[in-house]
């Protein structure tokens, strides 16, 4: 094998039999929403710490994505995780201290007191920059001296050597972690045959000392998920009825509702008039996926069931406001059209009471989504835009309850 596992770190990681994925973003953590593994499992990697996002944030939506070909166990910090490198590769080296101040030796570790030759017990102190060849450890015996080499190192397995010594005669201690690289044991063998192009220990330097590594691969339809994880999708405003009073029973009442912008997000329309929001997580070895949620259709809740709604397909579409500010779905009749209308005449967007009374009606939005690979692309989900695969499904937007006053229509003849 070209290393051998430090097996106490990766025994206690597999241990778990289990993968949790942890999906607030790498920015601002927010949480994490609903996310599993194709496999059944959780995931103990914490793929957002390698993922940035754009667009909408913060959501909670549940999806399963396929486990991430790669994992990186913790080994360590700048001396534990470097001493147990060196203890890996035959190289040991004593723990330092975290004071400023390296520790000095003491005599009998160094020179013997009388001049002469060293003793049988001293032990010469460990350089903080190792030796170009591997060294060598002797043992006497009244046969012969036999001289054990530690085995060679490749290129790849000297640099991290080098690197652990640098580390452990930097004061004061440096903030990171040590990471063990290796196959995912829940993707498939093909997927893990790419964290081969990766070391087998990485140093991931900061306060955080979690793992910003170009090349630390997530497919992008795991982005997807990941970015789907986020959609914040935007929510409704203001319930406008026309008539706003004096409600009559078998006269239409045309709904129009307002849209506002999700808290972290924008909202946008295509040139079609679909209202949408978009999220795009990208690795920093620039792999990216975007997912668009965008509105499918609108319903109308009279509050009961003496009243017949109305929900045309275009009231889904949306218009501005007549200030020109707010994005509003609903009726697209004109004031003075829908002052025409007569009894039991059918609408766009609206709804007819049958019976007077005092009911609640609210207005509910559906959202779907879909994905590609790359960053956000203006005007809306792209031609062959995909399904997200295992997705939950986005909760509808709804609107708070609005009272309706609703008369019966009385008729006097003569």
């Amino acid at each position: 094998m070209k290393y051998r596992a430090i097996t106490a770190f990766s025994a206690a990681f597999l241990a778990a039999g289990s993968l949790v994925l942890f999906a607030g973003p790498a920015s601002a953590r927010n949480g994490p929403p609903s996310v599993g593994c194709t496999t059944g499992s959780s995931c103990m990697v914490e793929l957002n710490w390698n993922v940035t996002y754009t667009g909408s944030s913060g959501g909670h939506n549940g999806v399963v994505v396929p486990p991430p070909p790669c994992i990186g166990v913790p080994v360590g910090d700048a001396y534990v995780g470097s001493q147990a490198i060196l203890s890996l590769y035959g190289d040991n080296a004593p723990l330092p201290s975290d004071s400023p101040t390296p520790i000095n030796a003491t005599p009998s570790d160094t020179t013997p007191t009388d001049g002469g030759t060293p003793t049988d017990g001293a032990t010469p102190t460990d350089s903080a920059t190792p030796t170009a060849t591997p060294s060598a450890t002797m043992t006497a015996s009244t046969a012969a001296l036999i001289v054990k080499a530690v085995p060679a190192l490749d290129p790849q397995q000297q640099a991290i050597v080098d690197q652990a010594h640098g580390l452990l005669g930097t004061h004061p201690k440096p903030s990171g972690e040590w990471y063990q690289i290796a196959g995912n044991p829940y993707a498939s063998a093909k997927d893990q045959a790419k964290c081969l192009k990766l070391p087998p220990y990485i140093w991931q330097a900061g306060a955080d000392g979690t793992i910003h590594i170009a090349g630390f691969n997530i497919p992008p339809r795991t982005l997807a998920g990941l970015a789907y994880s986020q959609l914040t999708t935007a929510e409704l405003g203001d319930v406008t009825l026309n008539p706003a009073d004096k409600i009559d029973t078998n006269l239409p009442t045309f709904v129009d509702v307002a849209m506002t912008e999700p808290t972290r997000g924008i909202l946008a329309v295509t040139t079609k008039g679909r209202p949408y929001v978009w999220a795009t997580a990208e690795t920093p070895d620039g792999t990216a996926a975007t997912v668009w949620a965008y509105v499918t259709g609108l319903t109308i809740d009279p509050g009961t069931q003496n009243a017949k709604p109305y929900h045309d397909e275009r009231c889904a579409s949306a218009h501005l406001s007549d200030d020109g500010h707010t994005f509003m779905l609903g009726s697209r009749y004109a004031a003075d059209d829908m002052a025409k209308v007569g009894a039991g005449q059918q609408i766009d967007c609206g709804v007819t009471y049958t019976a007077p009374g005092t009911y609640n009606l609210t207005v509910s939005v559906s959202w779907d989504a879909c994905w590609a690979e790359g960053q956000v692309t203006p005007g809306g989900p792209p031609a062959g835009c995909k399904k997200v695969d295992h997705a939950g499904g986005l909760t509808p937007s709804t609107t708070q309850p609005v009272q309706v006053n609703v008369r019966d229509i009385q008729s006097v003849n003569g």
